[in-house]
C-alpha cells in the first residue's frame, strides 16, 4: 500500500495556513467576543498543528508513522 508523504514545503505551507486561519478568525473581535472565540480557535489551531506534525513525522519515516 502506498502512503502519500507530503514534502517539507507543503507541510510548511499548511502550518502557515493554520496560523493565518487562527489569526483571521480573531482579527475583528474584541473584548468578550474575542474571549469567547479564542479558546475554540486555539483548539482548532492545535488540532491542525498536531495533524501537520504527524504528517511531518510520516514524511521523515518514508510513510511509516511507527518507524
Amino acid at each position: 500500500m502506498t502512503t502519500f508523504a507530503p514534502d517539507q514545503d507543503t507541510l510548511d505551507e499548511r502550518t502557515r495556513e493554520a496560523w493565518s486561519a487562527y489569526r483571521d478568525e480573531l482579527a475583528e473581535l474584541h473584548g468578550r467576543e474575542y474571549d469567547a472565540a479564542e479558546t475554540d480557535s486555539w483548539e482548532r489551531l492545535q488540532d491542525a498543528l498536531r495533524t501537520i506534525e504527524a504528517d511531518r513525522a510520516t514524511s521523515h519515516t518514508g510513510g511509516d508513522p511507527h518507524a
